[in-house]
């Protein structure tokens, strides 16, 4: 190299810099387009997960909530002798359902029946346990008598043994609140092909469903449904990693990699795997790799030929002006010689060609570490949102549902509703009968908004539970109080209205810790406020005294509850809705029941505050009383 001119030189060190800067370019950009291809492959098996977990839940959830309903009332229709005629009206009414199992517990033995689904329009009746030992099993016994729900492992139908179904299972209990008995309630998993089935996945990638034990609930191969097991392949399948993807499956949770499954020739692929919420089910995603990088290989093919040829290009250019440029220089150079004492060349230079590649590794350190930045960021904002929304379920959970008309309870009439105003808030409200005749029911706000004041809401929500026994208002506040008041080191506070009233005598016995005054509306249209209180928010002091007081409900008789998230809400110009708006539009609406009434007071709200941000949680509970005479 020393014996070549100084242009060949001069070209040859610019040619190799370039050809080092455009290689870790080019380099650089593949691996970050082929993560974000990934990143975009998966969030695209994640929408797609969750729409079939999404179709799939919506089937489940119905089937458990029929078998439920079907449970709570099964008793009933037995002891009226028309269990069977109920269950088939049920099986006729939810075309999702294939059939109904039944044993109820006698002290002669048990006793079973069994309405199976033949077609769209018939039905089967069984009276001894062929069907039922299918479904309710020694397992699910135990289990539902210690006061679980089960869902089955997947079987095939005895009547048609190419029909794969699964059983969901509730305990029926009597009035005493013992097990009677246990009702299955019977599915066609059909449809989790058909969902899957429906679905589109990109570069042609396919998609099925395990269950718990692995499974194969659906598959391309039909015959591999309930013949192959996830955790049974073979180890050229899985060659890495296997135990860790089988750790996150049998724990239900999600997770993704590369594995070389059997269908694509055991060729590398991508998968994507998810739980179904609601069973223990997951659903696995698949992609071929060579179609997932396929078009970034061909474009990072086509970049190489087309820098190699512009390489080529500019190394001729570079020698032809160095030349033209340095000739001069040459001829300088050799006359200075003559005269020249010695080397005087400076050895410690540093060109801009270094520099430039000094600038190029500070820039892609600084890049690596703003990509690592902005990755951390999502992982934390998705685990916040993960967070809030297992937060919200939960409150959700806690809160009962809408009322269900007791058989044996034709007095009360019942509905509330909880609008937080942010994704999880700090109202409360609950309802239930502490015993044949006291019917609990409260409604509280905790101070501040969000996660902290949720968990406050739910420790009290606890709590009043836990103190129910004692029958009397002012002491089960008292004593909630106590134990708050011991716990609350973040200082939260809890307004609460609580009132136990005697359906036989429409005797209310309540107290009124600091909350906004009920209403009480009386069939005439008269409106009035019990404007008592007994004590101060709850969770402040912990030897803070509470009183009492007691009304008699006359027959018709409501009583509404509310949080100031009502009275505090404002429209656009700030304007208060107000308690005298409140009292108006009660006073006009004592007719209807209790529902309609709170659905229309929340319509009221809604029209009133307009596109205004709703500030606080909105909370309403209407109680109409009728009397114990009442059918």
């Amino acid at each position: 190299m020393n014996n070549r001119s100084i242009a060949f030189q001069l070209s040859i060190y610019i040619l190799t810099a370039v050809t080092l800067v455009i290689s870790v370019i080019v380099f650089l950009h593949y691996n970050f387009s082929r993560k974000i291809l990934i990143q975009k492959i998966e969030e695209s098996a994640i929408h797609q997960s969750k729409q079939i977990t999404a179709q799939v839940t919506r089937n489940i959830v119905t089937a458990q909530e029929v078998s439920r309903n079907v449970a709570n009332q099964a008793l009933y229709y037995q002891s009226h002798g028309d269990l069977e005629f109920f269950l088939s009206q049920a099986l006729n009414s939810n075309p999702l359902m294939t059939g109904f199992h039944v044993e109820l517990f006698s002290p002669s033995g048990s006793q079973y029946l069994s309405v199976i689904r033949t077609d769209s329009t018939a039905h089967q009746i069984f009276r001894d346990d062929r069907f039922c030992s299918a479904n309710i099993t020694p397992t699910v016994r135990i289990q539902v008598a210690g006061g679980e729900t089960v869902w089955s492992e997947p079987f095939y139908c005895l009547l048609d043994t190419s029909r794969l179904i699964a059983s969901y299972s509730h305990a029926i209990y009597t009035r005493d609140g013992a097990i009677g008995g246990i009702l299955s309630g019977q599915i066609s998993l059909d449809f989790l092909n058909k969902v899957v089935s429906g679905m589109m996945f990109e570069k042609g990638g396919f998609a099925f469903i395990v269950g718990e034990q692995g499974t194969f609930l659906t598959h391309p191969k039909q015959e591999w449904i309930m013949q192959r097991n996830i955790y049974e392949i073979s180890h050229q399948i899985f060659p890495e990693n296997r135990d860790k993807y089988e750790q996150l499956l049998r724990s239900h949770l999600a997770g993704s990699g590369f594995a070389y499954p059997e269908l694509y020739d055991y060729k590398k692929s991508w998968f994507h795997f998810s739980p179904i919420p609601h069973t223990n089910w997951s659903v696995i995603i698949i992609v071929p790799a060579k179609e997932l990088f396929n078009d970034l290989d061909l474009i990072l093919r086509e970049i190489i030929l087309v820098s190699a040829i512009g390489l080529l290009s500019v190394l001729a250019i570079i020698i032809l002006i160095f030349r033209k440029m340095l000739l001069p220089l040459a001829s300088v150079v050799k006359s200075i010689q003559r005269f020249s004492f010695g080397d005087r060349r400076r050895l410690n230079r540093k060109n801009e060609v270094e520099l430039l590649n000094d600038s190029l590794q500070e820039l892609q350190q600084q890049y690596n570490s703003y990509l690592q930045e902005q990755n951390q960021s999502r992982k934390d904002r998705r685990k916040f949102e993960k967070d809030l929304k297992s937060a919200k379920e939960i409150q959700t959970a806690i809160i009962p549902k809408e009322y269900t008309t007791d058989p044996d309870h034709p007095e009360i009439e019942l509905f509330a509703a909880l609008q937080p105003a942010e994704s999880i808030g700090g109202d409360l409200y609950d309802y239930f009968f502490i015993d044949s005749k006291h019917l609990l029911f409260t409604m509280g706000d905790v101070s501040g908004k969000g996660i902290p004041a949720a968990l406050f809401m739910a420790v009290a929500h606890t709590m009043i539970k836990n103190k129910a026994n004692a029958l009397s208002a002012k002491k089960i506040i008292e004593q909630v109080n106590k134990e708050l008041s011991y716990q609350n080191t973040n200082q939260h506070f809890l307004t609460l209205f609580l009132g136990i009233l005697n359906t036989e005598t429409g005797v209310l016995n309540y107290c009124n810790a600091a909350h906004n005054y009920p209403f009480v509306v009386r069939p005439n249209k008269e409106v009035s406020l019990l404007e008592k209180t007994h004590g101060l928010p709850v969770g402040v002091y912990a030897n803070k005294p509470y009183s009492g007081d007691y009304m008699v409900l006359e027959k018709g008789d409501m009583l509404v509850l509310y949080t100031d998230g009502v009275t505090d809400c404002k429209d656009s110009s700030d304007t208060f809705y107000g308690i005298d708006r409140l009292t108006d539009n009660l006073s006009n609406m004592t007719d209807l029941p209790a529902p309609e009434l709170v659905k229309r007071l929340l319509k009221s709200l809604a029209v009133f505050r307009g596109e205004t941000r709703q500030a606080d949680d909105i909370s309403l509970m209407a109680i109409r009383y009728h009397g114990k005479d009442h059918e």
